[in-house]
C-alpha cells in the first residue's frame, strides 16, 4: 500500500474525511530488512557533537517513586510509637501500587536466574567406603555413650562422614577418573603457579576489606562487658582445656559442643586464654567467613551484581554484627545456614549430588552448633518440596528425591555423638525447646493458636518495626534493619511476588516462606511469648530477608541504567548504588558503635572493672585469693570478676553472713560491695573495725561500687 503523504493527511482532515491509515512503524528485530541508508558524511574534527534530547519520560519516575516511598513509610513506621500507624500504613500500600504499576509497565529489570541443569547419567556409588561407612557409623554410636569424646569414637564418627560422602561423590561428567594422589602430584609438578586479579575480584576485596573493618574494629573493647551466659560457656571452655570433652554441655540447661571446641581453638591459637577476647574472637571468626556464602547465594539467585550487594547488606549490618562479636552461640545459626542453603539450592537447581551432599555436611555441622538450628531440616524440606512442585522433568525430580535422601543421611551421621547422647538424654537435650515450645516451665498465658499467630505477626515485623526487648542481642524495641535496607526489603517482597505471580520461579517462592520458617525458633516461643521477636533464634531469617534487599537495590539501578540514555544512566545509577551503600554503612556504623554499644553497657555490669581493681590490688599488696565480692540479688556475675581478675574457674562471691569466715584469711583483704547493701557494709565495719569504706567511681553512670580495705596487720 502508498504511504501518504503529509499533505494528504491534512487534505483529508480539513474536508471533514476519514484520515488515511497511515502504516506502522516497522519494530526493531531480524525479521524487519531496512532500506539502505545513505553513508553519512563524517564531521569535522572541530564539530561539535549533539547529545540526544533528555526528556521527562525516560525517567523511570514509578521505580524511583516505590523506592522512595517504601523509604518514607519505613522511616514512618519506625519512629511512629503507635502515632503514625495509618500514615506509615497508607504510604507503604501506595509504594506497593507504584511498584506494581512500574512492574506491569515494564520498568522493573529484575536479573535473571540461572538456568536450571539436568545431570544426565545414572547416578553412581562406591560399595566399599558405604560398607565402611556404615560400620564407622555404629563404632561411633556405640563407643559414645558416656558423654565423652576421644580420640576412638572421634576418629570412627569422622571416618564415617569422609565415606559416605566418597561413596556418593559423583565424578564429573566427561572427566577421566584419577586418584587424589596423583592429581595432587600433577599439581605440585608445575614449573609455575600464576595468580590473576580481575577488577572484579578486586572490588570484591575491597567490600570484605570494609567488613572485616565493620566486624573487628574495636573486638577488645566491643561489647564491653560479659554476661552470665559468657560465664556459663567459659566455664564449659575450661572443662575443655582441664581435658574433659564433652558431647553435650550440660551446663545452663544443655548446649550442642561446636562453640566450646571453636573457642577452645582459637584461645590455643591466639594465646587469648579463657576470656571474653576469646569467644569474640571464635564468633566474629566463623560469621566472617560464612559471608562467602551470602556472596556466592546472591550469586546464585541473581548473578554477580547481586551477590556483592548480598555481601556488602549482611556485613554492614548491625545486627549480623552484633551476633558476629558477642562470643555466644547464637551466631552460628546464620554462619551455617548459609552455606547449607547455598549448596540445597544450587543442587536442587543443577540437579547436583554433590552439592546435596555438602548442604547436608554443613547441616550436621550447624546441628551441633546451636539449638535453633534444629528447624534447617523443616527448611530444606520445603525446598525439595516446592521445587518438586514446580519442576516437571522426571529425571530432575528423580535426582532431588535422591539428593534429600543423601543429604538427610550425611547430615545424621555428622551428628552421631550428639544423636547418640539425644537417644540416651531426650528430657536433656531438649529441654530448652520444651520450656518454650511447651509448657515444662510455665502454662500458656492464652490459646496456642492465637499465641502463634500473634507471635508470627511479631516476629514478621522484627526487620521494618521492632527487634524485641532483648537488650544483649540488639537495640531495644527498634527495627532490626536500617531504614534503607527495610525500604529495600518491602520493595524486594513485593517484586519477589509480582516476578513469582508471571514466571513461576521455585527460588522465589522458597525466599519469601523460608523468613517465616527461619524465624520459627523464636515465633514459636508459646508459653513465653514477651521473648518474641528474639534476635538470636530469628537470625537466619536474614539470609532470604538480605537476598530481597540485594535484589530491589539491582533493580532500581538496572531500571535507572536501562530507561534513561546515553552515559546518564549508567552515572546516574553508580551514583546511587555509591550513595545508598555508603549511607547503609554510616547508619549501621552509628547503630553498632552509638546506639547499641551505649544501651549495653548501660544494661551490663561492670564486671570488667571490678576485675581490674581486683588484679591492680593483688599487683600491688594484696593477693587475688584475698579478694571478695560481696553477693547482692541481681547484681554483678561473680565468675565473671574473677576470670577478669585473670583467676577463670574461681568465684569470688561471699554473702554478708558468711563475712566472719573470711577472718582465716591473713590481712591485707578487699570487698567490693553495692553500694545499696548496707547490711555488708555495717558487717564489715562490725567485723573489722580498722578497715577503709570507700567508693568506686565507674565510666559508667549508676555503676559505681563500694571497696572495703582491711589492711595488714602490724
Amino acid at each position: 500500500m502508498p504511504e501518504p503523504s503529509v499533505l494528504d493527511y491534512l487534505k483529508a482532515l480539513l474536508s471533514g474525511q476519514k484520515a488515511p491509515a497511515v502504516p506502522p512503524l516497522p519494530r526493531s528485530g531480524r525479521s524487519q530488512v531496512r532500506k539502505p541508508v545513505a553513508p553519512a558524511r563524517r564531521p569535522r574534527a572541530n564539530a561539535k557533537r549533539t547529545a540526544p534530547a533528555f526528556t521527562l519520560a525516560q525517567v523511570p519516575w514509578r521505580s524511583v517513586g516505590a523506592f522512595v516511598l517504601f523509604f518514607v513509610g519505613q522511616v514512618l513506621l519506625a519512629s511512629s510509637g503507635g502515632g503514625a500507624w495509618a500514615l506509615a500504613a497508607s504510604v507503604l500500600l501506595l509504594a506497593a501500587g507504584l511498584a506494581a504499576w512500574a512492574y506491569v509497565e515494564g520498568e522493573w529489570s529484575l536479573p535473571p536466574l540461572a538456568p536450571a541443569e539436568e545431570q544426565k547419567g545414572v547416578a553412581v556409588f562406591r560399595r566399599t567406603p558405604l560398607l565402611a561407612a556404615g560400620v564407622l557409623f555404629v563404632l561411633a554410636f556405640l563407643l559414645s555413650g558416656n558423654n565423652q569424646l576421644n580420640l576412638l569414637n572421634a576418629a570412627c564418627w569422622l571416618g564415617a562422614v569422609g565415606s559416605v560422602l566418597y561413596a556418593f561423590w559423583q565424578p564429573r561428567p566427561g572427566a577421566k577418573a584419577a586418584s587424589l594422589r596423583s592429581r595432587a602430584a600433577g599439581w605440585l609438578a608445575q614449573p609455575e603457579f600464576k595468580i590473576t586479579l580481575s577488577h572484579w575480584s578486586l572490588l570484591v576485596l575491597l567490600a570484605f576489606g570494609l567488613i572485616a573493618f565493620f566486624r573487628f574494629h574495636q573486638l577488645s573493647v566491643t561489647p564491653p562487658e560479659m554476661v552470665s551466659d559468657h560465664a556459663e560457656m567459659l566455664m564449659d571452655v575450661l572443662d575443655i582445656q582441664n581435658g574433659k570433652a564433652s558431647i553435650f554441655f550440660e551446663r545452663n540447661t544443655g548446649r550442642e559442643p561446636l562453640p566450646f571446641y571453636l573457642a577452645a581453638w582459637v584461645a590455643n591459637l591466639f594465646g587469648t586464654g579463657v576470656s571474653f577476647l576469646t569467644l569474640k574472637l571464635s564468633s566474629a571468626l566463623v560469621a566472617f567467613a560464612s559471608l562467602a556464602y551470602m556472596y556466592l547465594l546472591g550469586k546464585e539467585l541473581g548473578g554477580r551484581w547481586v551477590g556483592l550487594f548480598t555481601l556488602l547488606f549482611t556485613g554492614l549490618a548491625y545486627w549480623p554484627n552484633v551476633l558476629s562479636r558477642l562470643g555466644l552461640n547464637f551466631g552460628l545459626y546464620a554462619a551455617l545456614a548459609a552455606p547449607t542453603l547455598y549448596y540445597l539450592l544450587r543442587g536442587l537447581r543443577r540437579s547436583s549430588l554433590n552439592d546435596l551432599l555438602l548442604a547436608g555436611l554443613f547441616m550436621g555441622i550447624g546441628l551441633n552448633g546451636y539449638t535453633a538450628f534444629r528447624i534447617m531440616p523443616l527448611v530444606a524440606a520445603a525446598a525439595v518440596g516446592i521445587f518438586l512442585l514446580h519442576r516437571s522433568s522426571t529425571q530432575a525430580r528423580s535426582q532431588a528425591v535422591l539428593g534429600a535422601v543423601l543429604l538427610a543421611v550425611v547430615a545424621i551421621l555428622a551428628t552421631t555423638p550428639l544423636l547418640r547422647f539425644a537417644i540416651d538424654n531426650p528430657a536433656m537435650v531438649n529441654q530448652r525447646v520444651m520450656t518454650r515450645l511447651g509448657e515444662a516451665e510455665r502454662e500458656y498465658p492464652a490459646a496456642p493458636a492465637g499465641i502463634f499467630a500473634s507471635n508470627m505477626v511479631k516476629g514478621l515485623g522484627l526487620f521494618n518495626y521492632s527487634g524485641g526487648t532483648l537488650w544483649v542481642v540488639g537495640t531495644v524495641r527498634k527495627p532490626a534493619f536500617d531504614p534503607l535496607s527495610g525500604a529495600l526489603l518491602l520493595l524486594g517482597v513485593c517484586l519477589a511476588v509480582m516476578r513469582y505471580v508471571r514466571h513461576r520461579h521455585w527460588q522465589d517462592l522458597f525466599l519469601l516462606i523460608s523468613i517465616p520458617l527461619l524465624m520459627l525458633p523464636s515465633t514459636l516461643s508459646l508459653a513465653f511469648p514477651e521473648e518474641n521477636p528474639a534476635m538470636n533464634r530469628a537470625s537466619a531469617a536474614w539470609i532470604p530477608a538480605f537476598l530481597l534487599c540485594a535484589l530491589a537495590l539491582d533493580a532500581v539501578l538496572h531500571s535507572i541504567r536501562a530507561r534513561l540514555s546515553g552515559g546518564l544512566g549508567l552515572r546516574l545509577a553508580q551514583a546511587l548504588g555509591v550513595g545508598v551503600l555508603g549511607l547503609v554503612a554510616l547508619l549501621n556504623y552509628g547503630l553498632f558503635f552509638g546506639e547499641y554499644t551505649r544501651n549495653y553497657t548501660a544494661n551490663s555490669w561492670n564486671s570488667r572493672e571490678m576485675g581490674q581493681v581486683i588484679t591492680d590490688y593483688a599487683n600491688s599488696f594484696g593477693s587475688l585469693e584475698s579478694a571478695w565480692v560481696v553477693g547482692y540479688p541481681h547484681w554483678v556475675d561473680t565468675r565473671l570478676v574473677a576470670m577478669e581478675a585473670g583467676k577463670p574457674g574461681h568465684d569470688y562471691a561471699v554473702w554478708p553472713e558468711q563475712l566472719a569466715n573470711t577472718a582465716n584469711v591473713p590481712a591485707p583483704r578487699l570487698y567490693l560491695l553495692k553500694p545499696e547493701d548496707t547490711l555488708a557494709a555495717s558487717t564489715l565495719q562490725r567485723l573489722f573495725p580498722q578497715g577503709v569504706l570507700t567508693t568506686f567511681t565507674s565510666q559508667t553512670p549508676t555503676r559505681d561500687f563500694l571497696m572495703y580495705l582491711v589492711a595488714a596487720d602490724n
